[in-house]
């Protein structure tokens, strides 16, 4: 049900735009002279109204235009089925207003021979019909430009789920790789603590010993050798404790990462929706105009 109101919603908004613009005669300064032409106003921006007239022109096979001093542009000896199948010159030239565009047309059988309402009625009625029909040529010129960023943002939001996948991925190859680190540091811990308190205990009892006057240079040596045991095991311990301490920090800081990117990927999951959405919007506006 929503969706039936959603589709009629568009088709009605089109059809306001569609109807918003009425084409009428009016009179324009062209070489000097006051001449007839038909004036139709578009609430789009001057861009979008150049770009829809110019692949008019191309699906139309028009040849390019000249340009005439007073701003219009020229397409000489065309046919154009809508307005005559006469061969005739269309001089046409497009103003923007900020908010809106003004677009004039005359049309003319050769020179200054422009056509009028009152000797060429049929004529200038179709270009009213013409300038009126281009309205919904213009939409869909914008639909398309609209169609064609909505897509690019979609590729830009697939390429950032992609980095964002591939960098969660090797963060947790990363934690496992810490883990690892600190799994294997605690084993080594446990044998330096081991091996430290074992020494410890080696030096305390050779200190208890005694020796004879001759033999007390031997013992001397003795404990200085298992003092500079207990301080190279003691060393080690001390450095799988250090190293334990950055092993976890730096995996504190992963699993923030870790955090930070499934959060990441969950927004741009909602934004790959948004934008869909606002992808089927625009390609629902298209085919309502079809």
């Amino acid at each position: 049900m929503k969706k039936i109101i959603f589709s009629l919603l568009i088709i009605l908004s089109l059809g306001q735009v569609m109807q918003a613009q009425d084409a009428k005669t009016g009179m324009i300064e062209i070489s000097k002279a006051s001449q007839p032409c038909v004036i139709a106003q578009y609430a789009m921006p001057a861009s979008i109204i150049e770009g829809a007239w110019k692949k008019k022109c191309t699906d139309a096979k028009l040849p390019s235009a000249d340009k005439t001093k007073d701003g219009f542009k020229v397409y000489k000896g065309v046919v154009i089925p809508e307005i005559t199948k006469d061969r005739i010159d269309v001089y046409v030239r497009i103003e923007d207003n900020k908010t809106s565009t003004t677009f004039y047309m005359l049309t003319s059988k050769g020179y200054d021979n422009f056509l009028k309402t009152e000797t060429d009625a049929v004529a200038i009625d179709n270009t009213i019909n013409y300038l009126n029909a281009f309205a919904k040529d213009a939409t869909i010129f914008q639909y398309n430009l609209d169609l064609e960023k909505q897509q690019d943002v979609l590729k830009g939001l697939s390429r950032k789920e992609s980095n964002a996948i591939r960098t969660g991925e090797s963060l947790v190859k990363d934690k496992q790789r810490t883990e690892s680190k600190i799994s294997k540091n605690e084993i080594e811990m446990r044998a330096f603590n081991a091996e430290m308190e074992a020494q410890q205990k080696l030096l305390e009892l050779t200190k208890t010993k005694t020796a004879t006057i001759d033999g007390v240079d031997a013992l001397k040596k003795e404990i200085s050798k298992q003092e500079s045991l207990v301080r190279k095991i003691t060393k080690s311990y001390n450095n799988a404790v250090e190293d334990d301490a950055t092993y976890k920090e730096n995996l504190k800081k992963i699993e923030g990462k870790i955090v930070d990117n499934d959060q990441e990927q969950e927004k741009i999951k909602a934004d790959l929706v948004t934008e869909n959405a606002k992808l089927a919007e625009i390609n629902e506006k298209l085919n309502a105009l079809k």
